[in-house]
């Protein structure tokens, strides 16, 4: 959030080259049993562990995991609805993890939003320099489903060596 230099061609992760993401789900007694209080991301590439980016965002704090506090803190440096607060936060998506979920990963494309929320100015509607809007180079005329679909219509993605286990295990 904030940081251009870190994900992509050339940068911190460079995702010209192969590297592993590892998603972490703390509690908050670091026991299975305990509460979500934290989702942790880092990356493995060259055998080599990369901690997340820290947030560089005016107003929101700094922040280099998912939290109660950074949730409420983005919702409110960019002017959002709090809903996730609203459901239950952390401790509500732990107790829906409690009951089961099944891992889901694609490639796709957005004729919604055409992928701009995710690495260019988003929404369209607001000045680039508020808060949250610009998240990435990519230009706004980019991203149209008809163009990805009929430039790259044999695009693939690989994912491998899928592991889950206790906190330190699975890199």
């Amino acid at each position: 959030m904030g940081d251009q230099t870190f994900l992509g061609p050339g940068k911190t992760v460079n995702t010209n080259q192969k590297f592993t993401v590892v998603t972490q789900f703390h509690t908050n007694n670091n026991q299975t049993s305990g509460t979500l209080s934290e989702i942790r991301r880092l990356y493995v590439q060259n055998g080599k562990v990369i901690a997340n980016s820290k947030t560089n965002i005016p107003g929101l704090g700094t922040f280099d995991s998912i939290t109660d506090s950074f949730c409420n803190a983005q919702k409110q440096a960019f002017g959002d609805t709090n809903s996730f607060e609203k459901l239950g936060g952390l401790q509500q998506m732990g107790a829906s993890f409690d009951k089961g979920m099944v891992l889901v990963m694609s490639i796709w494309d957005d004729h919604e939003a055409q992928m701009l929320w995710l690495d260019s100015d988003y929404p369209l509607d607001k000045d680039p320099s508020t808060p949250g809007v610009s998240r990435g180079p990519c230009p706004t005329s980019s991203g149209k489903p008809t163009d990805v679909e009929s430039q790259s219509p044999d695009a693939t993605v690989v994912f491998s060596n899928i592991k889950f286990g206790p906190i330190g295990s699975t890199y």
